[in-house]
């Protein structure tokens, strides 16, 4: 019996390991569905704006600066003569908001690509505040001996998608009203808009430019806002109640409820290396300047494929638990589970994961969950009464592994705490069953006593004998 026990022990270590080819199988099921979502993002944002990015307004001022330059020569009688050349520089300048004051409104809906859904929102976006004209005046002090003359100023509003940009409102500038034109038109920033501004006064204070403008900005995913200004801040309000702020600052204050949430972000010129951005755009590379941004993705409350990767974790644990139960009951209950009942056990156990992948993608991940566990639990509490020969002992082992699942869900609601549950449940689970079996005799329910018993009878025998 001995012989047979540890025998069947392999056979049973063989079906786990056999069992871990359909775990890996239903593994890479919850990564083929995920690809399937990206494909239907993609497809969705070939129609439809991407993450959005506000920047701006940026005011370009340029300019044609000639100059005087010295250059030493030699003439035909070999000496140096130093000659004065005449020479010009086209360069711009790149003018931040004194103050911006950027307020938006975000609705969001849900577009499907089949089964999948993906947020997409349109921002009502109003944008304020004022310029002024003290680097301009800086400009021509540093210049005082040299001709400048200044081109048509522009004013820029950069964007990450440009079809996102929906009819915007007319600049508001001082006293005028002037319209935009399609396009950033700064360097290799082409998505946005801008438009051209009269001259500006250069006189020998500085002028404060107020502006405004509304814009209806279209995206999908994240939402986010560059800070470019001496002094700004951003109050925003949504309709999305599950946001995961982002960038290099998190809101001053926020407010998150059930029908939406508001933030608001304020910074300044020192937060951010906003000269560097102006720098590298002077520079060629004006998308830097939609690097330094705040904002919001839209962040589903339960990625059910995350969800259901992490449950899968568990699901060795789930069959070696159910494993090392069914055989205390054959030992103490002189039972016999046959191999081909321990492989169906496990494979009703791993359809579990199946049948929450599939139905998370239609109802929500709780309701998923609970039809899967109470489905996998009434058809192993049945077969477990069934190979066991008794109800009570079906049960017993159904409320266990009932108790398992229910301790499962809230590890993985507990994200931050995922880690600390699962030892501390591994550590009651492996605790439980040494407190059960720790007045057990194994040699005697192996067989192994009964065995040296005789073989110590049989030695007495032969000596009484003698």
């Amino acid at each position: 019996m001995k012989n047979n026990f540890y025998l069947k022990l392999g056979v049973i270590f063989g079906l786990i390991l056999l069992l871990l080819i359909p775990r890996a199988y239903i593994g890479g099921v919850v990564y083929e569905r995920q690809g399937w979502r990206q494909q239907a993002y993609d497809s969705i944002g070939q129609s439809w704006p991407g993450a959005q990015t506000l920047a701006g307004p940026v005011l370009v001022q340029p300019y044609v600066l000639t100059y005087h330059t010295k250059e030493k020569i030699i003439d035909g009688n070999r000496k140096e003569k130093e000659i004065v050349k005449e020479a010009t520089l086209s360069d711009a300048l790149y003018l931040i908001p004194e103050q911006l004051h950027v307020t938006s409104e975000l609705t969001s809906s849900e577009r499907y690509r089949g089964i999948y859904q993906v947020p997409v929102y349109q921002s009502q976006v109003q944008v304020a505040g004022k310029f002024n004209t003290q680097p301009v005046l800086d400009l021509l002090a540093r210049n005082k001996g040299n001709a400048i003359r200044f081109d048509k100023p522009q004013l820029s509003v950069l964007v990450r998608d440009q079809r996102g940009v929906v009819a915007p409102s007319a600049l508001t500038w001082g006293q005028s009203s002037l319209p935009f034109k399609p396009g950033g038109n700064l360097h290799d920033a082409a998505a946005g808009m801008h438009a051209a501004l009269p001259a500006l006064k250069l006189e020998p204070a500085a002028e404060s430019l107020p502006f405004a403008f509304k814009l209806e900005l279209r995206g999908m995913r994240a939402m986010n806002f560059a800070l470019l200004a001496a002094e700004s801040d951003v109050s925003l309000k949504a309709n999305w109640p599950h946001p995961s702020f982002t960038g290099q600052l998190l809101p001053e204050t926020r407010e998150i409820g059930k029908d939406g949430f508001s933030a608001v972000w304020r910074a300044s010129s020192f937060s951010y290396n906003v000269s560097g951005a102006l720098d590298a755009c002077r520079k060629g590379n004006c998308l830097a300047l939609l690097d330094a941004a705040v904002g919001f993705d839209l962040l589903k409350p339960v990625d059910v494929y995350q969800e259901s990767e992490r449950s899968i974790k568990y699901a060795e644990l789930f069959v070696v638990l159910t494993f090392v139960v069914l055989i205390l009951f054959e030992l103490l209950k002189k039972l016999r589970v046959h191999p081909i009942q321990y492989a169906l056990v496990g494979t009703a156990l791993l359809m579990f994961y199946l049948l929450l992948i599939a139905l998370s993608e239609h109802i929500r991940f709780f309701y998923a969950y609970l039809i899967g566990a109470f489905a996998c639990t009434a058809l192993l509490t049945c077969y477990f009464g069934a190979i066991l020969r008794s109800r009570r002992f079906g049960l017993v082992l159904g409320f266990g592994l009932s108790l398992l699942y229910a301790v499962l869900y809230v590890i993985l609601q507990a994200e931050d705490y995922a880690m600390l549950m699962g030892s501390l449940l591994l550590f009651g689970v492996l605790a439980g069953l040494m407190l059960a079996t720790r007045h057990l005799d194994w040699y005697r329910l192996t067989g192994q006593g009964d065995a040296e018993a005789t073989a110590q009878l049989a030695s007495e025998k032969e000596t009484a004998h003698a």
